[in-house]
């Protein structure tokens, strides 16, 4: 059980500040405009909780077969 939510718990953090991270880069790429900080707000609070949320599904997933391997 501990494996499965340390997947999850780990694939959460990661897939936000990951998810993040590359919205900001593509962001600076872009050459989006930055003038009242909408598009880092955006980045940071709507597309990394997002990234984050499919990262700890698949960081449960994960843990699930460690698990299994581990047990079995």
């Amino acid at each position: 059980m501990m494996r499965i939510l340390l997947g999850i718990v780990l694939g959460f953090i990661l897939g936000w500040v990951g998810t993040s991270a590359a919205a900001l880069a593509y962001g600076e790429l872009a050459h989006v405009s930055q003038a009242e900080g909408g598009f880092a707000m955006g980045a940071i609070f709507l597309m990394g909780p997002a990234g984050g949320i499919v990262r700890a599904v698949v960081g449960g997933i994960l843990g699930a077969r460690w698990r299994r391997r581990v047990a079995g």
